[in-house]
């Protein structure tokens, strides 16, 4: 069984979520923690890293829906990395997530978009 690993960074203020592996109904609860957790109240919202996810099942899915309301509710935003090839990238086009959060192509494109304007 493969597990997930989640490691939260800070980039001018704005946590980055770096996920690894599978995220399915055996751990989807413990990652969900662990993002919700994430997300200060002080920041503009939260990057999430899937770039290096292999697997993501309905219970996934589901946890990325959740987080984006929890967000939105709290006037802060979800930031999604995956790469534009990438089969979770279609995953979350089919299920349509990219109309309740932004899909970036990279972290640093991701932070950029998460910083308010100058």
């Amino acid at each position: 069984m493969i597990t997930a690993t989640v490691r939260v960074e800070r980039h001018d203020n704005v946590p980055v979520v770096y996920v690894q592996g599978e995220i399915d109904i055996v751990n989807a609860s413990q990652v969900g923690g662990q993002l919700f957790d994430a997300a200060p109240n002080d920041a503009p919202g939260v990057v999430v890293d899937l770039s290096t996810v292999t697997y993501l099942d309905s219970r996934g899915l589901h946890l990325l829906f959740e987080l984006a309301e929890r967000l939105r509710i709290r006037d802060q935003r979800l930031q999604i990395v995956v790469p534009p090839r990438a089969l979770i990238r279609r995953v979350l086009l089919l299920t349509h997530l990219d109309s309740v959060v932004s899909l970036s192509a990279s972290v640093q494109e991701a932070v950029q978009q998460m910083m308010p304007a100058r």
